[in-house]
């Protein structure tokens, strides 16, 4: 592949479409997480290999457009027009709960569904699942080929080509249903090529990728709105209280009314809304209201992005709304790394059995909140010492991530993402931690590391929680050690 010779980025940096892209190491089969991978070391290689050629693919500079897309998908035959209906996912926090959450919900009512999500924990066949179960890793290679035969060298990014196959894939084998999350942003996201999906969903709007979506939530919420056609209905999930004083909602009608037909706005606290109500979940659409099981996902907020999933099924799917459906498909929510308890893992080998070990992909201001939410909830209902386990990579910021969670920690481990060269050091963060005035601080040199220090330190505690959290990407990396 020839690289442009202005190329604005170094080798290994993400590209921009998904700057949750992974950008180096090899990935081994997981355990705690349902993929594709094969069994076979040499199909796993040229999977490998390919890869490291695609994250090499890098334009002059970025394009905010879909030019690029556009002119591949034709060459391509235009998958992206022979597609099942189609849901389509953005946001800043939520996107992909509220994904699993639909997903769920419509394979509980007997219909088969592609998925497209990004970024992978462990493997990359997790981002696109084919009628219900994951691309198998020969099948993705096929694919990746032929999308790379077909640019012929022309300028492209990994996401966009990665993008573009997965489409090419979903048209190719049937399916009901088709669930499509932005990788970052919207109104520009490669995956915004679907001219008529049967609705749309925008989560929990925060501070992320300021670089390309803007400074204020009102502009970043525009970019998410972008995603928004005509006359699709559009759910809009929880939005924090600064996200609703900044004006997100105005942004949102505002897109609305600006569309040749109105896309019709179904809004968390109007049209929707869902909270706990004794041990279980009120939701609540329109002049009706459901008691249902809470979401199998740990955390009060998952209660939001599973609203938001049963809005957009009562959007598209009122015949099968129905009570049985919606507490089976509750109870059946698969999304690892947030709030994962985990299990069978090697890190519960190393801890003393009482002792519970979670991950958590979250990495910015409002996932930082909702954090704490859930540790304040812990201190109410089972107190017990918390240790706080972080790794970041630099382009996130630290101090709005760390800052709700001061209280709540009973010691801070800085750490850093094996094989991430964009991961922040130990003692970067340690930094950050002690200007915001965490006091019981530590470095260690990986996740691993980090346990067996606490668990040294700690010989008394029968009982403690251990949370792993600040990346996506750690989150893989934990997983990947199954």
């Amino acid at each position: 592949m020839t690289k442009s010779p202005k190329n604005p980025w170094p080798d290994n940096a993400p590209e921009s479409g998904n700057f949750d892209t992974p950008v180096t190491g090899a990935f081994v089969r997981p355990v705690n997480r349902a993929a594709g991978a094969s069994d076979d070391p040499a199909i796993e290689a040229r999977l490998e290999s390919l890869l490291q050629r695609l994250y090499g693919f890098y334009h002059t500079e970025i394009e905010l457009s879909l030019n690029r897309t556009y002119r591949f998908l034709e060459q391509l035959n235009n998958p992206h027009l022979k597609l099942p209906r189609t849901v389509h996912i953005a946001g800043t926090n939520g996107k992909g709960s509220t994904t699993a959450t639909l997903r769920a919900l419509l394979e509980a009512s007997g219909q088969t569904v592609h998925v497209y999500t990004s970024p992978h924990l462990v493997h990359p066949t997790e981002r696109i699942r084919l009628a219900g179960a994951p691309i198998g890793s020969q099948a993705l290679i096929d694919l990746l080929t032929e999308c790379i035969e077909t640019n012929k060298d022309e300028p492209i990014t990994f996401f966009e080509l990665f993008t573009c196959a997965a489409l090419l894939g979903f048209s190719r084998v049937p399916a009901d249903w088709l669930i499509l999350e932005t990788g970052m942003g919207g109104r520009l996201d490669t995956t915004n090529v679907i001219p008529h999906p049967a609705a749309t969903i925008i989560t929990t709007i925060s501070y992320d990728h300021m670089k390309f979506l803007g400074d204020t939530l009102p502009k970043i919420a525009a970019e998410k709105a972008g995603i928004m056609k005509p006359g699709a209905p559009c759910v809009i999930g929880y939005q924090m209280e600064e996200a609703l004083n900044a004006g997100v909602m105005d942004v949102f009608l505002k897109k609305s009314q600006e569309l040749s037909t109105s896309a019709t706005l179904v809004r968390y606290g109007a049209e929707w809304s869902s909270a706990p109500e004794e041990g279980r979940m009120m939701f609540r659409y329109e002049n009706d209201s459901i008691l249902l099981p809470k979401p199998n996902l740990l955390g009060n907020h998952q209660l939001w992005n599973a609203g938001a999933a049963l809005a957009a099924f009562r959007i598209i799917a009122p015949e099968h709304f129905k009570p049985e459906i919606l507490s089976t498909a509750l109870t059946q929510i698969d999304w690892p790394g947030r709030l994962q308890t985990l299990k069978n893992h090697p890190f519960n080998d190393l801890a003393p059995e009482p002792w519970e070990i979670i991950i958590d992909g979250g990495h910015n201001d409002s996932a930082g909140v909702i954090l704490a939410a859930q540790m304040e909830e812990w201190k109410k209902t089972d107190p017990r010492p918390l240790h706080l386990v972080v790794a970041m990579v630099n382009r996130k910021n630290p101090a709005a991530f760390l800052k709700p969670l001061l209280p709540y920690a009973d010691s801070l481990t800085l750490t850093q993402i094996e094989n991430e060269p964009t991961s922040f050091t130990p003692e970067v963060l340690q930094e950050v931690a002690v200007r915001l005035g965490f006091q019981n601080t530590h470095t260690m040199v990986n996740a691993a590391e980090s346990l067996k220090s606490l668990i040294k330190q700690n010989p008394g505690q029968q009982k403690a929680r251990v949370l792993f959290t600040g990346s996506l990407f750690f989150m893989g990396n934990i997983l990947a050690q199954s």
